[in-house]
């Protein structure tokens, strides 16, 4: 009796001793029958979206209109000589001409696809076309367009039936789409100066404007669509954009001098200057 006595001590001290280590077993049973408080479940993880990073085509950037920036781009565009950005296969010629609040990147002339990399400054917007259309008034269109009529109304008239045979279009942002088609559209609303040597070009097309993106590494991929009747005409193009952080962007300065050495002179304040 005795020794029975001792054994139920010793089981009871061994309970004791398992409920004082917090034994989680032991604690699950206490949990279960109420004995001890349930801890707190922990917060859902938060649901990053990315419409914080997008902005929509009727929304401004620094005191100007999309309209305004898809102007500029074409303006940035007409600063290289040789070869033009959308041309461009790796993406070597991403910092070239770069000015102001807005980077732009390029598309392609829908003939090939393309895997380019850059590095970009901290806080810059970045803006870019999905598919778009300059209609100009000579024969140095960018695309495979039949020749350009002599108003600007009809100029307009033509960029705008390009643009609305796009049937598809997706932006992928680090493997997630972002963005509305229908909300992307931009459409020039008089003609402009591309350089001295375009002076009157109407535009329209598909474009995307996002926030300044965090610093660090990010995906950009771009896919769209055109197609009336047998023509047709697809962009493919994946960036790999490596942002810089502020210190980074405060020890980055580049003389674009030496770096566009070769691709001429000007600046998008220049042909601003002949769209006014």
């Amino acid at each position: 009796m005795g020794l029975n006595l001792r054994s139920v001590m010793a089981a009871a001290c061994v309970v004791a001793a398992l409920s004082a280590s917090g034994c989680k077993e032991v604690q699950d049973i206490r949990e279960e029958l109420g004995w001890a408080k349930q801890p707190d479940a922990p917060p859902p993880a938060p649901v990053v979206s990315l419409d914080d990073r997008w902005v929509p085509a009727e929304t401004g950037v620094a005191d100007l209109n999309q309209t305004q920036w898809v102007q500029r781009w074409w303006q940035w565009a007409g600063l290289f000589d040789h070869s033009a950005p959308y041309l461009d296969r790796d993406g070597s010629r991403c910092a070239l001409h770069q000015d102001g609040p807005v980077w732009f990147l390029a598309g392609t002339d829908g003939r090939f696809d393309a895997v380019r990399s850059c590095s970009i400054p901290a806080d810059k917007h970045v803006f870019f076309p999905l598919i778009n259309w300059i209609v100009a008034s000579d024969d140095s269109e960018v695309n495979d367009t039949e020749a350009p009529p002599t108003s600007c109304t009809q100029k307009q008239a033509s960029a705008a039936r390009l643009a609305d045979h796009v049937f598809t279009g997706l932006v992928l942002l680090d493997g997630r789409p972002i963005g509305e088609l229908k909300r992307m559209r931009v459409a020039g609303t008089t003609c402009f100066a591309v350089s001295a040597d375009t002076p009157a070009a109407a535009t329209d097309g598909y474009w995307l404007m996002l926030k300044p993106l965090p610093p660090g590494q990010h995906t950009l991929a771009v896919a769209a669509g055109y197609r009336e009747g047998p023509r047709q005409s697809m962009q493919n193009f994946q960036y790999t954009l490596e942002v810089q952080g502020a210190a980074d962007a405060d020890g980055a300065a580049v003389d674009e001098t030496a770096v566009a050495e070769g691709e001429g002179g000007g600046s998008l304040d220049d042909a601003a200057d002949i769209a006014e």
